[in-house]
């Protein structure tokens, strides 16, 4: 029975699933790449609004680049509705959220070569200030090649904004049919006033 249900969490992460590509995923890839010089990109990926899809969007990115011999630290941020640890089948007990509080923590192999993940943990909490977890993704950095960070809805809760100001810049995932032009156009408007850089969109198509 766990095999079976191993079997169908990476059936679900590696298949194309309702108009996602994965070689659309391996474009953005290449693109970030490029514009990080081929560094250590520490990535935000959101949404203007709630995507209930964005997890397995953030789950495929990183499987990308670990698919390329990339050492990656995939992180769940959205401490609202936390969603990646159900994907890869692992505990929530302990993950972020406990390391913001000083407690012990660390990040979990996946099923995934390459892949590690560090679920939000058991604490609900709003991000106070982004120097604790700039501190973190220092210290990721100098283990991991890339590290995602799946992060809530940028215009709905403020910790997206506390997290890109520790990231390298954001990944923009936009639904067909769903994500309204004008909170496109606001969430554009809010990073160039920040100077923070979109180094890559993901288009939904329905």
């Amino acid at each position: 029975m766990l095999k079976k249900r191993k079997t169908k969490r990476i059936e679900q992460l590696r298949s194309p699933e309702r108009g996602l590509n994965t070689e659309q995923i391996r474009m953005v890839r290449t693109n970030i790449l490029n514009e990080t010089n081929h560094g250590k990109p520490v990535l935000m990926v959101t949404s203007p609004k709630e995507n209930e899809l964005q997890p397995l969007i953030s789950s495929k990115l990183a499987i990308s680049f670990a698919e390329i011999g990339k050492k990656v630290l995939l992180v769940d941020a959205n401490f609202r509705k936390p969603a990646l640890h159900e994907l890869f089948g692992i505990n929530n007990r302990i993950g972020l959220s406990n390391l913001l509080m000083d407690e012990e923590g660390e990040a979990s192999e996946v099923f995934i070569q390459n892949l590690y993940m560090l679920p939000t943990g058991s604490y609900s909490m709003h991000l106070e200030g982004f120097e604790k977890i700039e501190q973190l993704m220092t210290e990721w950095k100098r283990y991991y090649d890339a590290v995602i960070v799946e992060a809530p809805a940028f215009l709905e809760v403020a910790d997206s904004q506390i997290l890109l100001a520790a990231c390298s810049g954001m990944i923009l995932v936009i639904q067909e049919n769903q994500t309204k032009k004008e909170d496109v156009l606001r969430t554009k408007k809010m990073l160039e006033r920040g100077g923070y850089p979109i180094l890559g969109a993901i288009y939904q198509t329905s």
